[in-house]
């Protein structure tokens, strides 16, 4: 575990080891009490309060205990650096020109090959450009080398991978109302129609669909497809998090941040739901990593490369747009913290920071010039639905706190009540999660003036504002807008056990290694073979809050597979997770004629863009009846027979089928556990 070169006093001694234990479980348990009650008490605030309290607790213990990784560059090495960047801004600043002159092809809110090539080979020049000017190298490839920490990581991705993966394509089985639009979006692409911006559905940025039309390539488009280009999203996140979490604070804090995103139902609903959501976390995480390398070895490169982060994270969903805000925040934080800022090398990476994330964003930014009024619908609407109407008040102060304060509680204690992504107002996070969040947050702000605490607690608590802010009192909490914050919160829920492990260590470190040894000898005629085990209790008060931690996750892993795999589907829209759409594409496309398919419509049924969706075509063969006549067309037209998709409870409909027809079946669809979710009426003359 690496600690920071900066030695604080420890508040356990050597004999104290038993009462860093005490005191640990003791705020683990009252943590947990506090949990559970709250899972169960509707209005009482003894929960929220005995919850603070665990944490409060936990940080005035353990708030002197050091995790963070020393981040000093030498004065000798600034010097050399600042020098560098005199060289380096002419060629860099060229090759960005190039990139914004291809904008000036992208008219019409379209990408055009030779304004593409400009733009990222402008990119791609002034990326390597830098790297190699600040003495880059090609890696070195010196064979495969599996270490325990690169097992364990491994681990964690094929536990992410399973939990995203097993079951995708019945779970969940309904399209919804947006996905639809994402399907056509990226039926566009693979037709050629490269837009930046796609303007349905109120607008959308467009990263996402470029990379769901990459998976298109291997899989058929469709909504299993869609859902598998989210899921390798998340499942790519995890790592992503794990090089954050261990640049800021080490191996043991990115192991455990790994393993608890990796079981985060939260983020599984995300990843399996098939929207473009799904890349703010990883942005976010990525956001965090690569400032945090900037500001610690002051290199243009890296400045560029944040750039890169944050310009493409425009591209992703609108709520990164409170990503400059949390940047802000975080250096402001750092400096206030009183950690040496290099101000007359840091001006000259903010800048290019700055610079390179414009021009990564022009393109969008050109279409937001052009098409102000569909770039900005989406912004309207919220605006509109914030300052109320004749039905509604609008949103005053007041309101605003009381939605701030419903949204930081999400992760403990009520969240999204939309059934389609959370089981109504389950806490977004697991209980092993929710508990050390509170912990580990009232620890880092206890520590914020060391390491990048400070940026750390500004992404987390910035990007909890989208939620808070921008959506209405019926909409919170919202899984969508506040997912920035999934890794830096899980971050925070890594480092209680990695400071109580530290303490530890700290507190047994005049114990010897081991005191005693198991030898085990065996000899044959031809050779001996011998191994020695040597155990002590050093070792073994070391390895508890690793033993601890395994637990911990066993117990998030099994809550979080029954949370996704039986209460979340049970309550999965349509009913019991069965899609009507989906059903009616299987019986229409069992029949052989789709043109002799007609589907009585009837009020907020079913969505007539899932169906075609479902059908793969974006037009419709079948007919959709708005009313049925005996003396009118379909029933007039129709040569010999006739497949009718009918509600079961449209009984006027269903009737004059009857009398119309000399034969008729009737073949009802039930939901698995009562009810009925159509009737298939087979009808011949």
């Amino acid at each position: 575990m690496r600690g920071s070169s900066r030695r604080f006093r420890q508040p356990f001694q050597t004999p104290s080891v038993a009462l860093a234990l005490t005191l640990a479980v003791s705020c683990l348990a009252l943590a947990v009490f506090a949990q559970r009650r709250l899972d169960h008490a509707a209005k009482s605030a003894l929960p929220f309060g005995l919850l603070t309290l665990a944490g409060v607790l936990f940080a005035v213990f353990f708030g002197s205990v050091a995790l963070e990784r020393p981040q000093l560059p030498s004065t000798e090495w600034l010097r050399r650096a600042t020098v560098g960047y005199r060289r380096s801004f002419g060629v860099a600043g060229t090759a960005l020109g190039v990139a914004l002159l291809g904008c000036l092809d992208f008219w019409g809110n379209r990408l055009r090959p030779f304004g593409l090539l400009l733009w990222l080979g402008g990119l791609a020049f002034c990326l390597l450009y830098l790297y190699l000017s600040e003495g880059g190298t090609r890696p070195q490839c010196k064979g495969v080398r599996i270490t325990a920490e690169g097992a364990l990581l491994a681990i964690a991705v094929l536990v992410a991978a399973y939990l995203r993966l097993h079951g995708l394509d019945a779970v969940p089985a309904d399209i919804g109302w947006d996905l639809p639009y994402n399907y056509a979006d990226v039926a566009s692409i693979l037709r050629g129609e490269y837009r930046i911006f796609f303007p349905a559905n109120m607008g959308r940025e467009g990263l996402f669909f470029y990379w769901a039309a990459l998976v298109a390539r291997f899989s058929p488009l469709g909504h299993f497809s869609l859902k598998l280009a989210a899921a390798l999203v998340g499942i790519a996140t995890v790592p992503a998090l794990y090089l954050t979490a261990r640049r800021l604070f080490g191996s043991w804090v990115a192991l455990a941040a790994a393993f608890l995103l990796a079981t985060n139902h939260w983020h599984i609903v995300l990843s399996r739901a098939g929207f473009r959501v799904i890349l703010l976390p990883l942005f976010v995480i990525l956001s965090l990593h690569v400032l945090g390398r900037a500001l610690e070895k002051y290199r243009l490169f890296d400045a560029a490369l944040a750039g890169l982060v944050l310009g493409l994270g425009l591209h992703t969903y609108s709520p990164f747009l409170f990503a400059p805000i949390a940047i802000v925040a975080g250096i402001a934080l750092t400096a206030l913290a009183g950690r040496r800022l290099h101000w007359r090398a840091l001006w000259p990476l903010l800048a290019v920071m700055l610079v390179v994330a414009l021009v990564v964003y022009a393109p969008l930014g050109r279409v937001a010039l052009e098409s102000s009024k569909d770039y900005l619908q989406r912004f309207n609407m919220q605006v509109r639905l914030l300052k109320g109407d004749a039905n509604r008040a609008p949103i005053n102060a007041k309101s605003m706190l009381e939605n701030m304060w419903t949204t930081l509680w999400m992760f403990n204690r009520y969240g999204d009540g939309n059934a389609r992504f959370n089981v109504p107002g389950w806490r977004h996070f697991g209980l092993v999660s929710a508990v050390l969040l509170v912990m580990g947050a009232c620890y880092a702000m206890r520590r914020w003036r060391h390491g990048d605490n400070g940026m750390l607690l500004a992404m987390f608590w910035v990007f909890v504002l989208p939620s808070g802010l921008m959506a209405l009192p019926r909409e919170l909490p919202n899984v969508f807008r506040a997912s920035g914050s999934i890794g830096p919160g899980l971050i925070l829920a890594a480092l209680p056990l990695a400071a109580l492990g530290q303490a530890l260590r700290d507190a047994s470190m005049s114990w010897p290694e081991w005191d005693a040894a198991i030898r085990l000898r065996i000899v044959s005629a031809e050779q001996t073979l011998e191994s020695v085990w040597r155990i002590g209790k050093r070792g073994l008060v070391l390895a508890l809050p690793t033993l601890a931690l395994a637990l911990l996750l066993m117990v998030e892993y099994r809550e979080t597979y029954h949370f996704y795999f039986s209460d979340f589907v049970s309550v999965l829209p349509d009913q019991h997770n069965v899609s009507i759409a989906k059903e009616m594409a299987r019986t229409m496309q069992a029949y052989d004629d789709l043109s002799l398919c007609y589907i009585k419509l009837w009020p907020y049924w079913f969505d007539g863009r899932a169906l075609r969706t479902y059908m793969q075509r974006e037009d419709n063969v079948w007919g959709e009846e708005q009313t049925l006549a005996a003396d009118q067309p379909p029933l007039t037209t129709i040569p010999e027979r006739a497949l009718f998709i009918v509600n079961p409870n449209d009984a006027e409909a269903l009737n004059l089928l009857r009398r119309t027809f000399r034969h008729c079946a009737m073949v009802p669809h039930p939901f698995p556990d009562s009810g009925m979710a159509f009737i298939a009426v087979y009808v011949e003359r």
